[in-house]
């Protein structure tokens, strides 16, 4: 081998420059031979089979060509599934691919906090403009069965190599795409989404907003009445197309008198959110118009991440809810329920009956705070008494304890002893199973005491908290059985007993407002099945 290598040393030595040249030249010249081999006749072999068109081109094309591969089995339109189709996800795994702005977007960490809530596996990118796609394939399995672009002009703005990759493995593994679009100072007020045959209208103010009842992707969200009042921000971006393939799913008004010149004074409803059928390039997506800080945005997205993965990534309709009122004896005068308040519970639980079957209010209790009000406040005591019937009813520790604190468990039977006695006496029911140690004391961590003396005293089979594994986030909480008790995850929904009234909730009555649309009481009713 050492003497080829000194023989072509000699060989270089005695050839004259303009051979050496030339031999330089020829070599480059079949390099780049090859090179244009590997770019242009594989990339022809990585085309979707739809031969998808863009501009004006693909507003006219034909959405029945037979030549294009929906994504997926398309129910409203009946386009039966093709060579590209993933019939049950067999041939891609349960994971999302999540491209996102920065590790610490807001709307992308928004995103992830919903597929987490929904235990949804997933992998977090930052969004490629040119440079290496994630190997998509594992084998012949696909690695990914849904996609999603925090910024839709990430996607439309990729250089054509990764493009190409990612068409192509969403035309072959049936893979959808969901992507957001949020304009901003810089946004042109309308535009062409490159390469499609989709038109942009942004930085608008809407209100009104009605869902379709015609989209086949509804699963979670209902249509109905359209939501008076307008839509948060003045930032929003309605679509405009002419291709079968666009289906709005979200539509609403603009606030003001003004039109989309190019829509027509006709455009009454504009949509916001729309889906893409797959007519035009064979992949299925469903684009937003804003973020997901609009509260119905958070249902259309659970519902487009189902549709897009054929019910794979899904949540169930069955919500199993127990409301959990505690202390309702306890409080200090001035704060406790009245004959009014009484009166409103009872009406309120019969108005949630005709929405949830059987739904009862759970309500916890320490005897010693009975009566320990003013002269109204004792009435509404007695008036809760006498519907003693009408609800639930769990032990809360006679003088709210926090049990933990007490390391002998005849102390802490004595204390469960009382309230007993008192339940007995007035006619609670005290063969529920069920209770709850004030502020989640000795549930977790494990105070031994605190259950040996339950099952003793009460024979407790099922308590609650909100501590397991952490208290934050909330989504991670999780559920365990310790000593022959069932510990359920325990959700709060923002009221205690330090803020009952609403005028003078912690920072306005808005922020309440904000925990019930959208917020995180919300999510905890959707996102919990």
């Amino acid at each position: 081998m050492l003497g080829c290598v000194t023989r072509l040393r000699r060989l270089v030595r005695l050839l004259p420059l303009q051979t050496s040249l030339l031999l330089l030249f020829l070599f480059c010249t079949v390099s780049v031979f090859i090179s244009a081999y590997f770019l242009y006749g594989v990339k022809r072999e990585l085309e979707p089979s739809g031969g998808g068109v863009s501009g004006a081109e693909g507003a006219s094309a034909d959405s029945d060509d037979p030549r294009v591969t929906p994504s997926r089995l398309l129910p409203l339109r009946g386009v039966p599934g093709g060579p590209g189709a993933d019939p049950g996800g067999a041939r891609t795994d349960p994971v999302v691919l999540v491209f996102v702005e920065s590790q610490y977007s807001q709307l992308g960490q928004e995103i992830v906090a919903i597929l987490e809530s929904g235990r949804f596996r997933y992998r977090t990118e930052i969004s490629p403009g040119k440079g290496d796609m994630p190997t998509l394939t594992d084998k012949e399995r696909g690695r990914f069965t849904l996609v999603i672009y925090e910024n839709i002009l990430k996607y439309v703005n990729l250089d054509a190599w990764n493009r190409e990759l990612l068409d192509k493995y969403c035309v072959e593994y049936g893979v959808g795409i969901i992507g957001f679009f949020k304009a901003n100072e810089n946004s042109l007020l309308s535009a062409q989404l490159k390469g499609f045959p989709l038109f942009l209208h942004s930085n608008l103010g809407l209100k009104d907003c009605t869902v379709n009842p015609k989209s086949p992707l509804l699963f979670i969200t209902r249509s109905g009445q359209p939501l008076p009042g307008p839509l948060p921000g003045d930032d929003w971006t309605v679509f405009q197309s002419n291709h079968s393939t666009y289906e709005p799913v979200l539509l609403a008004k603009t606030q003001s008198a003004e039109s989309v010149a190019s829509m027509g004074q006709n455009a009454a409803l504009l949509p916001s959110v729309v889906q893409d059928l797959g007519l035009h390039d064979g992949i299925q997506r469903v684009l937003f118009g804003n973020n997901l800080v609009f509260w119905l945005h958070k249902l259309v997205f659970v519902d487009a991440v189902a549709f897009l993965t054929g019910k794979r990534l899904s949540l169930s309709l069955e919500r199993y809810v127990m409301v959990d009122i505690d202390d309702i004896f306890v409080g200090k005068e001035g704060t406790r329920m009245k004959v009014p308040d009484v009166k409103a519970l009872l009406e309120t639980q019969r108005e949630l009956r005709t929405h949830v079957p059987n739904f009862t209010f759970n309500l916890g209790y320490s005897g010693k705070f009975f009566h320990a009000g003013s002269d109204e406040e004792d009435l509404g005591d007695d008036l809760l008494l006498s519907y003693v019937k009408e609800f639930w009813w769990f032990p809360h520790m006679w003088s709210h304890m926090q049990p933990h604190l007490f390391h002998n468990q005849s102390v802490l039977a004595e204390q469960m002893l009382l309230n007993k006695k008192f339940a007995m006496e007035h006619g609670i029911p005290t063969n529920m199973g069920y209770a709850v140690a004030p502020h989640h004391s000795g549930v977790y961590p494990v105070h031994l005491q605190l259950y040996d003396a339950w099952k003793k005293v009460w024979g407790i089979k099922v308590t609650s908290t909100e501590e397991y594994p952490h208290l934050k986030p909330a989504r991670f909480r999780r559920g365990f059985i310790h000593s022959g008790i069932s510990v359920l995850p325990r959700q709060t929904c923002g009221l205690f007993t330090h803020t009952i009234f609403y005028k003078d909730y912690p920072g306005s009555p808005n922020e309440l407002d904000k925990l019930i649309n959208g917020g995180e009481l919300f999510l905890t009713v959707l996102l919990n099945p």
